[in-house]
């Protein structure tokens, strides 16, 4: 969990506001030490009231606790392994609205943003994004690196693939397997299991093409 000193965050676009927003609201202002974003024309500008500090290469001071806030998950894989090194520990970032089970468990560096839901014996994976609204019914499994997106419904022991999307507003039934680097279409109803590095959509959800990398 956060500790109240020296949060850096990665990723000065729209899914860093959220995490700012998310640390000023549960743990204060200046828990936060600054801002990382590569793109160099950011640097020294102010981001949601907090400087941008450059890239994690130009800083030269040791890094106690960083939270990668980047909505991207192959991105954000290669951030992490690239940050490893250098980073102390990845909290896990719990808005103050989400809803979080005691017997719950969630990796390192997963961020659970507002109003999102996650049931008992629900196993979380490293720097997974549990999004706005989000249910996360009993005894469902996610991977590492993986996006549940804002009102997703995964009902119980509903597994979901790492790197993989669910979109916005799907409902997955209970006990369906998602494989990993899937990207299943917004408002699509999950009935059946998806292999790995497929595009689903619609209701009910059918297999669109194999997505390659």
């Amino acid at each position: 969990m956060i500790n109240k000193d020296s949060i850096f965050i990665y990723g000065g676009g729209g899914h860093g506001k959220v995490i700012l927003d998310i640390i000023q609201s549960a743990y204060g202002t200046e828990c936060i030490a600054g801002v990382f974003d590569d793109d160099p024309q950011k640097k020294g500008q102010l981001f949601y009231g907090t400087k941008i500090i450059g890239s994690m290469q130009e800083y030269e001071n040791s890094i106690n606790q960083l939270v990668l806030a980047i909505g991207d998950n192959n991105i954000r894989k290669i951030k992490a392994s690239l940050c490893d090194n250098l980073v102390n520990s990845y909290p896990v970032l719990i808005d103050p609205t989400a809803a979080i089970s005691k017997s719950a468990q969630i990796g390192d560096g997963t961020v659970l943003m507002p109003g999102a839901h996650v049931n008992a014996d629900a196993l979380i994976g490293k720097h997974c994004i549990i999004n706005t609204g989000a249910t996360i019914e009993h005894d469902c499994t996610i991977h590492d690196f993986a996006h549940i997106a804002p009102g997703v419904v995964l009902t119980g022991a509903v597994e979901v693939g790492s790197l993989t999307l669910v979109g916005a507003n799907t409902t997955v039934v209970p006990g369906v397997k998602i494989g990993q680097n899937c990207l299943v279409a917004a408002g699509t109803v999950v009935k059946k299991d998806i292999p790995d590095n497929a595009l689903v959509r619609g209701n009910p959800g059918r297999l669109i093409k194999i997505i390659s990398h």
